[in-house]
């Protein structure tokens, strides 16, 4: 390099200068703003200012047009670089390098040409510390001031300053717009509102379960937009916060259900409100799920009747395969504590235990619950009792009462391991076990065409049959006892029964099989003197009839119509249960509500059974 000769600097020109502005439009944004206060600062001195790129570009330039025009003789225009390599020492570019203010002037150049002139620069950083640009001023040598290089080292800083404002602003921002979409991504709802009650933030979800608009919702008084429940507004009254509550808001004529979280924020300037809103029915499938378990073992079973050995080894066996298991036999033989055992001894003892009564699914009216179904713009999707059982097992009670349709989507899981809910074509994948139990002879509901034939054989393939209760005589002695040992346990007694009591049960034919001995064995216990159980603890029905009688000739006459016959029927549950209508509509098979209307039509007071005893 020769002082002597000046190589104009190399400029950017076209695309390539304007993608270099575009990159730094922040720079230039701010700094043309500060030059044009400086230069107004400078009161039309013969100088100029420029912004400069960290490569030494020149980005922009202001000040006394003469004094521009004498720097563009030299080659200083938009887009030129001011490297070292060109232009030699100079604080253009020695401002960039060494990262640092910087003046130079006269003989302190390089090169002769620029001998005429002074430069001072200071670099400009960014809210990281890197070298963004600089800020320069030029005049000839003779013209500067004193106060040259810290105008610069001023506007550099307010530039610099700026640029952080500006950056912490944008990040702040983006902070901001991801929690926005955190909040309406969440399955709950989410309301904010400050002191004064002005509603801040609604999410689509909670403007969707209380029926609301969200745009139009945001700056109202939450309490012309809804109704709050008297729970509500005390705990924001005493700026008190609440833990899933289930409430009922009024909100646009509707009532509304749904579960509660509330966090109060106390400040100082005021108190502000952040409430969650979860849908109570996704909060019940969720705690279906978490609930779902069941503690029947069998070791709990006795194991004194090769009956119920039998049971056993069949079960373990059923525990141990992949395959759905039909459970047959009359009602209260205990098919679900089998079940319940199945579960536990197999790899799913860890998942959920799904119990559904197929009477409920009847005909199709409320399958949506039984096959779940799709999100609609309207409401949000539903679990299907199959996705709730997943990974589980999915007890089906009463399978010859399921409908049609649901007997399809049942055999499409148990065989292909996929569910559609309704109104949704898309396959879900369910992994479940298949319990199911019966009283009825599928096989001739499949003649009939009352039950599918595919789901029958699916079903079919592993099937264990439980015999009743007076084909297990020889049980009764052990299931007494082991009844005892868990009602010692439950209600912290000591209990004794007499040889002769187990005689008298053992020669009952149990029409209502284990649940009915159950419900003696328990009644006659927590009433018993001093948790002995005589023969005269037993109710009087069990002494009027013995096994191997035509049990239904000698309690009820041939002459007796249908009525006195269900009469007959509603008594001798009332006599086995104690009066307990819960249990009484179990053991008769019908609803609590047909239960009620029946006895009301016979005049029968299930309280003048509770209790009842002989002698």
């Amino acid at each position: 390099m020769q002082r002597e000769i000046w190589q104009v600097p190399h400029q950017a020109q076209g695309l390539t200068f304007e993608s270099i502005c575009r990159r730094k439009t922040a720079l230039l944004t701010i700094g043309q703003a500060a030059l044009e206060d400086a230069w107004e600062f400078m009161d039309t001195r013969p100088c100029a200012l420029f912004i400069l790129d960290e490569s030494a570009c020149i980005l922009s330039r202001c000040g006394d047009p003469q004094t521009l025009i004498q720097l563009e003789t030299l080659g200083f225009h938009d887009g030129s670089y001011c490297a070292e390599s060109i232009i030699g020492s100079c604080a253009l570019s020695l401002a960039s390098m060494l990262g640092q203010p910087i003046k130079t002037s006269g003989k302190e150049h390089f090169k002769q040409a620029l001998h005429p002139w002074s430069f001072c620069s200071t670099p400009v950083f960014d809210n990281h510390g890197r070298l963004f640009g600089s800020i320069s001023l030029c005049c000839l040598d003779g013209q500067q001031a004193g106060s040259d290089l810290s105008l610069t080292l001023s506007t550099a800083r307010e530039v610099g300053n700026s640029l952080l404002t500006d950056s912490l602003l944008a990040e702040s921002n983006r902070h901001l717009n991801q929690m926005y979409g955190l909040l309406e991504s969440m399955d709950d709802g989410v309301m904010a509102w400050n002191e004064q009650g002005v509603l801040q933030f609604l999410n689509m979800q909670a403007a969707t379960l209380l029926h609301l608009d969200a745009q139009v919702s945001q700056g109202k008084n939450i309490n012309e937009l809804v109704t709050l429940p008297a729970l509500l507004r005390r705990a924001i009254k005493q700026a008190r916060g609440l833990n899933h509550v289930e409430v009922i808001f009024e909100s646009q004529h509707q009532f509304v259900d749904a579960v509660i979280t509330l966090k109060p924020i106390v400040e100082e300037q005021g108190n502000s409100f952040i409430l969650l809103l979860h849908p109570v029915e996704q909060m019940r499938q969720l705690m279906t799920s978490q609930l779902g378990k069941v503690s029947h073992t069998f070791e709990q079973m006795s194991a004194d009747d090769p009956e119920t050995r039998r049971l056993i080894h069949f079960g373990r066996q059923a525990a141990r395969g992949i395959f759905p298991v039909l459970l047959c036999g009359e009602e209260g033989v205990g098919k679900e504590l089998l079940a319940q055992a199945i579960h536990n001894e197999s790899e799913r003892a860890e998942g959920p235990f799904i119990a559904v009564n197929c009477q409920l699914y009847a005909d199709n009216t409320p399958g949506q619950d039984f096959m779940g179904n799709a999100p609609t713009d309207d409401e949000h999707g539903r679990l299907s009792r199959l996705e709730l059982a997943n990974g589980g097992t999915l007890f089906l009670e009463k399978i010859e009462y399921l409908a049609p349709e649901l007997q399809s989507a049942l055999l499409q899981v148990i065989k292909q391991g996929v569910l559609t809910r309704l109104d949704a074509r898309r396959l879900i994948p369910v992994d479940v076990k298949v319990i199911a139990t019966t009283t009825a002879g599928l096989a001739n509901l499949v003649e009939q065409n009352r039950f599918s034939r595919q789901l029958y054989y699916a079903l079919h393939s592993f099937e264990i049959v439980i015999p009743p209760l007076r084909a297990r005589l020889n049980s009764i002695p052990s299931l007494v006892h082991n009844r005892l040992r868990s009602l010692e346990k439950r209600f912290s007694l000591r209990l004794k029964v007499d040889d002769d009591v187990l005689s008298q049960l053992a020669g009952y034919s149990w029409p209502g099989n284990d649940f009915e001995l159950n419900s003696i064995i328990e009644n006659i216990a927590i009433s018993s003197d001093n948790g002995h159980i005589r023969l005269s603890s037993l109710p009087e029905y069990l002494f009027s009839e013995r096994f191997g009688t035509d049990s239904a000739s000698s309690l009820l006459p041939a002459s007796l119509t249908f009525t006195a016959i269900e009469k007959e029927a509603i008594i001798h549950a009332a006599r086995v249960t104690s009066g307990r209508v819960q249990e009484m509509s179990r053991l008769l098979n019908i609803g609590r509500t047909t239960l009620w209307r029946k006895m009301k039509l016979y005049n029968i007071d299930a309280s003048q059974f509770r209790h009842r005893r002989q002698g």
